[in-house]
C-alpha cells in the first residue's frame, strides 16, 4: 500500500513538475502580453475635437479630459472621458470604456457605458496594426441598429480617437473626432 501511495504521488509530482516546464516553455518573457498592448490607453490629458453632427444633434466643437488606468486587479484597463460643457455643447458627453483581451477567442473586447443611455455597448478588436486599435460594434439608438467604430491612435507626438458609424449605403462616415495631448 505504501509502494502504491509513494508511486501515485511521484507520479502526480513529475505530472506537475512536467506541466511547469511546459508552461514557462510556452511563456515568452520576451513577448509582450496582450494586456501589455493596453498599457497604451493608461495616462490623462486633455482632448479638443469635433462631434460632426447626426440626426438632431448638429455638430459643434468639443474639449475634454481623459484618464485611463489599469483596474480589477490588472485585468482590465478603463477610460474615463468628459466632455466640457459649453454654450454650444450643452449636454457634454461623458463615456467609460472598460478593455480587456478574451484569450479563449484570443481577442481584445471592450464594454462601454456612456450619459446617453441606459444601455451598454460591447466591442470587439483584432487589436493594434501599427499604431492603430480599431473597435468594432453595433449598438441600438433611439430604435436603430447601428453598426459602429472607434478608432484610436497614438503615436509620440499625439493621440487621437475618430468615431464612425456605417451609413445607410454601407459606407463608413465620421460621427466625431478628438485629438489628445498628454499631460
Amino acid at each position: 500500500m505504501k509502494r502504491m501511495t509513494l508511486a501515485v504521488t511521484l507520479s502526480l509530482v513529475a505530472m506537475a513538475a512536467s506541466s511547469n516546464i511546459k508552461q514557462a516553455n510556452a511563456e515568452d518573457p520576451k513577448s509582450p502580453s496582450p494586456m501589455d498592448e493596453l498599457g497604451k490607453f493608461v495616462g490623462e490629458g486633455t482632448c479638443s475635437g469635433e462631434w460632426l453632427g447626426m440626426g438632431k444633434s448638429p455638430g459643434h466643437a468639443t474639449t475634454g479630459k481623459y484618464h485611463g488606468e489599469k483596474t480589477l486587479d490588472g485585468q482590465w484597463v478603463v477610460i474615463h472621458y468628459d466632455e466640457d460643457k459649453t454654450a454650444v455643447n450643452p449636454k457634454p458627453f461623458h463615456v467609460q470604456q472598460y478593455f480587456s483581451f478574451d484569450p479563449e477567442k484570443k481577442m481584445f473586447v471592450a464594454v462601454s457605458f456612456d450619459n446617453m443611455g441606459p444601455g451598454y455597448t460591447p466591442a470587439t478588436s483584432s487589436g493594434w496594426k501599427g499604431d492603430t486599435f480599431t473597435l468594432e460594434y453595433t449598438a441600438t439608438i433611439d430604435g436603430k441598429t447601428l453598426s459602429l467604430r472607434d478608432v484610436f491612435t497614438h503615436n509620440s507626438a499625439e493621440n487621437s480617437h475618430t468615431g464612425m458609424m456605417r451609413d445607410k449605403k454601407g459606407e463608413w462616415v465620421k460621427t466625431d473626432k478628438e485629438t489628445c495631448k498628454s499631460s
